[in-house]
């Protein structure tokens, strides 16, 4: 309970004591005592009309509301005079306590701040009298708020509890490209789409009285349908009928600073990825030109400094790490220029007949040469052409179709490459070809060390590599070479994967057979 009266008072100038039937003090919040009678203070276990002697001469109305024959007592404007200070007013209003696990009914005194208001209402009344203007009717007070609200650059709206809108101003209009009389009598779901969250914070008000929520950014939507983002906020009025309630909305057009937003944080997020993406190319460059540059430099040293100790053989093998460390780094710089054309748009794809059943068999020995006896690479062809299949172009049966085979070389390459890379000595490769009269499938499955799942987002980003490739070499330009030249093809590919149990990458292009 009191945990609850916290958090209702934590957004007013409201500060509370709790005293038993004879007015002794048994809680006090934090600040109340900024609100006591110099220079006496609200002490536990002290009467209260010490520190608030307002409240002497008023006992008989005490008891009745403890005993439950008046609902509660209040004393509005008392006046505190601080010295050297501005005057501080407040309002003390108390109600019994009817928590049934207390045997004694305690009372809650609360005391609320209301010098902002009182010093506004003499303001106005001071300003009233030296203008001479005194509001003698209710008409000209509602004009005079009418031409406030009309004012307004905020939109306005005044609804019952129910939803349905008493009134607008201009603003609210402009807002919406709706005229008054369009809005007046509708629910504010015409306008509030998800109105609902409207209507719970409105019950919620009603029977809780809980705080309406303040700066709510809902979507909203115009007269031709057009969807605007407002900031609104909601107060509760009373109205002439006691217990019923009307509910004021104002609200701003925010969509365009929601737009700068969003830029703003694009820019951030792309700048970030720059950075990451700087990163990873150093690390890459000191890693992979580092080892092959060590050979290089290595091998040289040992053949200047000890040529007339070693023998042929031995040189010979110098010149053969010398030869392999600079093929590696001119296949590294190969594969960082392809990807600095696909990002700058040159890279073209240029198409041309091609019997892919053949180049798919070529790649597959020429990937099982340099893994040697290490893995078992497998190679199935899948034929399901509904169509009937035209002339044979060759003795040998060849089918041929419009793609471009450098680029088909660029992706089964790497991805069997990486197949192999990735698995564990004598592990199984599986590479099956599916060809219809629409598309070629390739799949690639292996039984390595997967990806894990927070990784697999970024897997095609350049210079990226999983967490968990240990010391296993790699750019991490592969799998960016592979999605750049599977997007020149008008292809797709995606990718299933567990860690410890294997990977499968499954690569889709249009084809154009080719008579």
């Amino acid at each position: 309970m009191i945990n609850l009266l916290k958090k209702l008072l934590a957004s007013r100038q409201t500060e509370y004591l709790i005293i038993n039937s004879e007015l002794k003090i048994l809680e006090v919040s934090y600040g109340l005592n900024r609100f006591a009678a110099p220079p006496k203070l609200a002490v536990l276990g002290e009467d209260i009309r010490h520190s608030f002697p307002e409240l002497a001469g008023v006992e008989e109305f005490l008891e009745e509301v403890i005993n439950g024959q008046r609902e509660s007592f209040e004393y509005e404007g008392v006046a505190r005079f601080l010295e050297k200070k501005s005057p501080l007013y407040i309002n003390i209003s108390i109600i019994a306590d009817f928590n049934e696990n207390i045997r004694e009914k305690n009372l809650f005194v609360f005391v609320e701040d209301v010098t902002e208001k009182m010093v506004m209402q003499q303001q106005l009344v001071q300003n009233s009298n030296e203008s001479n203007l005194l509001l003698s009717s209710l008409a000209a007070s509602e004009d005079y708020i009418n031409k406030i609200i009309t004012s307004m650059a905020d939109a306005l709206l005044v609804t019952t509890n129910s939803g349905v809108i008493k009134t607008v101003n201009r603003a609210a209009e402009i807002l919406f490209d709706y005229t008054k009389e369009e809005l007046v009598g509708q629910n504010i779901s015409m306008v509030i789409p998800k109105e609902e969250l409207l209507h719970k914070a409105r019950q919620k008000y009603l029977f809780l009285k809980e705080q309406i929520s303040q700066d709510v950014e809902l979507i909203c939507q115009n007269k031709t349908g057009d969807k605007i983002i407002v900031e609104l906020s909601c107060s509760v009025i009373q109205t002439n009928v006691e217990g019923i309630h009307n509910f004021v909305y104002i609200g701003r057009n925010i969509t365009e600073r929601k737009k700068e937003e969003e830029e703003i944080r694009q820019a951030l997020e792309q700048e970030r990825d720059l950075r990451e993406l700087r990163g990873r190319f150093f690390s890459m460059v000191t890693h992979e030109f580092g080892n092959p540059l060590n050979t290089v430099l290595l091998s040289s040293q040992l053949l200047r400094s000890y040529e007339s100790e070693i023998t042929e053989a031995e040189k010979d093998q110098y010149l053969v790490y010398i030869e392999e460390s600079t093929q590696e780094m001119l296949e590294l710089l190969n594969d960082v220029r392809f990807i600095g054309k696909a990002d700058a748009g040159k890279l073209k794809y240029k198409p041309a007949p091609v019997d892919l059943i053949k180049v798919c068999s070529h790649i597959t020995e020429s990937i099982k040469v340099t893994a040697s006896d290490k893995h078992i690479i497998s190679f199935t062809i899948n034929k399901k052409f509904k169509q009937k299949s035209p002339p044979k172009s060759n003795k040998n049966d060849a089918i041929f179709f419009l793609i471009d085979e450098k680029l088909i070389r660029h992706i089964l390459n790497n991805l069997l490459s990486n197949a192999i890379k990735y698995s564990p000595t004598g592990g199984e490769v599986n590479f099956q070809l599916t060809l219809n009269d629409r598309r070629a499938i390739f799949l690639i499955e292996d039984k390595g060390i997967g990806i894990p799942v927070e990784n697999q987002k970024k897997l095609f980003e350049s210079f990226y590599r999983a967490s968990n490739v240990g010391k296993i070499a790699g750019t991490g330009l592969g799998l960016a070479i592979v999605k750049q030249c599977v997007e020149l093809h008008s292809g797709t590919i995606d990718f299933a994967s567990e860690v410890g149990k294997g990977t499968t990458f499954r690569v889709e292009i249009p084809l154009q057979r080719v008579s």
